[in-house]
C-alpha cells in the first residue's frame, strides 16, 4: 500500500496536523488525521529522534519505523523552518531509503553448507546408500518411535 503523509498547521496555526493518505485507484484518499500541539513536539525534538517518532505514533497513525523516521525528520524540519510561506510538507512512501534485501549473504550460504557437511561427515557411504532413517541406523536408538496418537483427532481415526 502506497502512503503519503502531509505535515501542516491547522487554520489557526495552533496545531500541527499529520494527515495520512492511501493510494486508491490512482488517487490519494485521506485515511486519518492526527493533531499535535507544537510544544509537545518541540519539547521532544531537542532530545532524540526516537522520542519524536514515539510522540507522532498513535493508535490511528502508526507508520513503520523507516517511514516514521522520515516523518519525524520532516516534522523537525517543518518546526525549525522560519519561512512563513512553507505551510505543508509531504512525505511519500518512495521518500524512505531503500531497505536492504532479505536475501542471504553468500557468506551465510557457505556457513550453512559447512555446517551441513559437518553433520554428514560421520555418515559412511553405506549409511547414505541405505538411507538416513533406516532401522539399522543409530538414530532409531536416540529417538524412539511413539505409538501414541498426536492429538484427539488422531486417536479417533482408525487408520493410524
Amino acid at each position: 500500500m502506497k502512503q503519503r503523509f502531509r505535515i501542516s498547521f491547522n487554520d489557526k496555526k495552533d496545531q500541527i496536523l499529520i494527515t495520512e493518505y492511501m493510494l486508491w485507484e490512482g488517487r490519494y484518499i485521506e485515511m486519518s488525521e492526527e493533531k499535535y500541539q507544537p510544544e509537545q513536539l518541540i519539547n521532544v525534538m531537542n532530545e532524540d529522534i526516537q522520542k519524536v517518532i514515539d510522540a507522532i505514533r498513535t493508535n490511528n497513525l502508526f507508520p513503520p519505523y523507516e517511514l516514521g523516521l522520515t516523518i519525524a525528520k520532516k516534522v523537525v524540519q517543518f518546526l525549525n523552518e522560519d519561512d512563513e510561506s512553507m505551510d505543508e510538507i509531504f512525505v511519500d512512501w518512495e521518500d524512505i531509503e531503500e531497505t536492504p534485501d532479505d536475501n542471504e549473504d553468500p557468506e551465510d550460504e557457505d556457513l550453512i553448507e559447512d555446517e551441513l557437511s559437518d553433520l554428514t561427515d560421520d555418515l559412511t557411504d553405506e549409511d547414505m546408500e541405505d538411507g538416513f532413517l533406516e532401522e539399522s541406523n543409530e538414530i532409531e536408538n536416540i529417538v524412539p518411535k511413539s505409538k501414541a496418537p498426536v492429538d484427539d483427532e488422531d486417536a479417533k481415526n482408525d487408520e493410524i
